[in-house]
């Protein structure tokens, strides 16, 4: 009877002992179930961070670019205007009024653009241009010029001023990408003298 009831004790104790070790048993796995589950999330957001800074960096680099290209337009269009400047002063040379060929080169030089404009020199670098001059016609003068010297002693001179500007290395500078650009513009200059000389 004894031994009965020590061995009923005994069983009773095992079963209490495996009661209290199943829930802690239980409680690892999910323990081990969140330690997995962070992980995943912890990779997915790696995986979006290192997306996001890639499409970052290639938003920056298009926004560089985009930025180079504005700053050659512009300059590009600083040429047209020395041009037209240039032309109140003095005619192209060699610039085929005739029909002929255009064996003048350019109406402003890089040389002179760069003395006039400093691109090369300026600290940011914007580029320097050249521009060519191309004759198009001769036209009639705009109204109010001839009133005093007679109807055919003024004449309107039309010229297409061809601006290209580009990115070059600064002196001593490291070489970079050239980007370049062109604009034109369409400039009158009136002048003394019929259009029957051409």
């Amino acid at each position: 009877m004894f031994a009965t009831s020590q061995y009923l004790d005994l069983e009773q104790a095992m079963i209490l002992s495996m009661r209290r070790t199943l829930p802690v048993s239980r409680r690892g796995h999910r323990q081990g179930y969140v330690m997995l589950i962070a992980l995943i999330a912890m990779a997915i957001l790696a995986i979006i961070g290192t997306s996001t800074l890639r499409v970052a960096g290639v938003d920056q680099r298009v926004a560089i670019q985009n930025r180079k290209h504005m700053l050659t337009v512009n300059t590009s269009h600083a040429g047209t205007e020395h041009a037209r400047q240039a032309l109140m002063y003095e005619d192209p040379a060699d610039e085929g009024l005739d029909s002929g060929v255009d064996t003048g080169g350019d109406f402003v030089t890089s040389a002179e653009a760069e003395t006039s404009f400093e691109g090369v020199a300026y600290a940011q670098n914007l580029g320097v241009y050249s521009v060519e001059a191309i004759y198009h016609r001769c036209g009639n003068p705009p109204p109010g010029y001839s009133t005093e010297q007679g109807t055919n002693k003024f004449r309107s001179d039309y010229w297409e001023m061809a601006s290209t500007a580009r990115f070059v290395a600064a002196v001593g500078g490291d070489p970079m990408n050239e980007t370049q650009a062109r604009t034109t513009s369409l400039v009158r200059k009136v002048k003394f003298g019929s259009c029957k000389i051409r």
